[in-house]
Formats: structure tokens, C-alpha cells, sequence
């Protein structure tokens, strides 16, 4: 067993090693695959994305392999790799995470490291999961975006001013927008409302001030961009 968790020869992999290498590296990076969609948040998930990653662990362990304790052979594969052009932008920065993951999974499994390769995934998802489970990093689901537009002079504060004292808990001015020419403001707030079974009843009175329209609430849980 001992000799099973061993790094071995990195310079003569025998077919059993190498199957088992490959195999290691697919099994492990279909769990990390999987848990990624379990805990995939937001609109840009992509199903390409999750058969890459088991495909870069895959062949990640391959190159490692192939290299061995060959400088030459790696500075080899650099150059063959610098020819490849990533065109396709990544839309979530903790896919970044994941294909990095991938890549350490393919790294260790490629050179015999199975201790690693198993005790770290299982260390690595279940953080995954404890972070998933408790929402980490998740604003709180009673803050709001609020946005909309007024007219001309009526962009001051003083117009609605009354309305947040009654409605708002606390506020915060994140940005303002020319609209029409000028001639219109578009305001953005970050709010948090006393009782948010009033948020429908504080849209409809903003609505109804004079040179005020478009009037939106935006819940969110995750990243918000302004």
C-alpha cells in the first residue's frame, strides 16, 4: 500500500502506472466537476466549461508523464503549448480557481502522487462545500439595488428624501447617470429596507413624485458590477 502512495520512477512509467495515473486523474476531476455544478451560482454556466476541466487533468497527468525529469522535454512542451491561443473569456473568477484545481489534480496524479492527489481533493471539495453551504461571501438577501430616473432639478435628494426616512433603513449613493441628454439623472443606491414587505409600497410611492420614473429594486445575493 505504502508503495502504491509513492511517488515512484518519474522517468519510467509502467503501463499499469500509466493507466492508473490517467485513470486517478479522470476519477478525481469528474468529483471536482461534479461538485462545481452542484454549487454553480448565476447565469454563466456552461457545460464545455465542465467537460474542459476533466479533459485539462486528463491530460495535464499525461504531460507530466511525458516530461518526467527531462528539463528539455519540458521547455519543449512550453513552447508547443505557447502556440495555443485562449480566445474564450472566463465569465465567473472562481472557474479560475476550479482550472487550477484541475490542472494540481492532473499534476499530482501525473507524477505518482496519489496520496496527495486523493487528501487534497477531499480536503479542497469539502471546503468547496462548507463555503457553498454557508453562502460565504453572500451579501444579505434584505439589501437591494435601487434605481431610477428623475427629471431635471428634481435629481436632489430633498425630493424623495421623506420617503427614505419612512421606507429605507440606511442608504448609500453609488452612481449617477446622464440620461436624455442631460436633461435626466438616472440615480443608483445600495439600500437596505426596515421591512421588506413594504418594498412594493415604497416602489409605488417614488413612482408617483413628481419627474420620477423607472423606479427598479434589484435583489441580489451574489457579485453585483455599477
Amino acid at each position: 500500500m505504502d508503495n502504491f502512495f509513492s511517488v515512484g520512477d518519474p522517468t519510467n512509467f509502467s503501463i499499469p502506472h500509466i493507466f492508473v495515473n490517467i485513470i486517478m486523474a479522470f476519477i478525481l476531476t469528474f468529483v471536482i466537476a461534479y461538485v462545481y455544478k452542484k454549487t454553480h451560482k448565476g447565469v454563466s454556466y456552461s457545460q464545455s466549461f465542465v467537460f474542459t476541466l476533466v479533459l485539462v487533468s486528463v491530460i495535464v497527468a499525461m504531460v507530466m508523464m511525458v516530461i518526467g525529469n527531462s528539463l528539455a522535454r519540458a521547455f519543449a512542451l512550453l513552447g508547443a503549448f505557447s502556440i495555443i491561443r485562449f480566445r474564450t473569456p472566463v465569465k465567473d473568477t472562481k472557474d479560475i480557481g476550479y482550472i487550477f484545481f484541475a490542472l494540481a489534480v492532473g499534476m499530482a496524479a501525473g507524477t505518482g502522487n496519489y496520496a496527495i492527489a486523493l487528501i487534497s481533493t477531499a480536503l479542497i471539495l469539502a471546503i468547496i462545500l462548507l463555503l457553498h453551504k454557508i453562502n460565504f461571501g453572500s451579501f444579505q438577501a434584505h439589501e437591494h439595488l435601487l434605481s431610477f430616473v428623475v427629471q431635471g432639478r428634481e435629481s436632489g435628494s430633498d425630493s424623495f428624501e421623506e420617503l427614505f426616512k419612512k421606507y429605507v433603513k440606511n442608504s448609500l449613493l453609488l452612481n449617477i447617470n446622464a440620461r436624455e441628454g442631460g436633461s435626466a439623472s438616472e440615480m443608483v443606491y445600495h439600500v437596505k429596507f426596515s421591512d421588506t414587505g413594504q418594498i412594493d409600497e415604497f416602489v409605488g410611492a417614488l413612482s408617483r413624485l413628481s419627474g420620477v420614473s423607472n423606479v427598479r429594486v434589484i435583489t441580489y445575493k451574489d457579485d453585483v458590477e455599477y
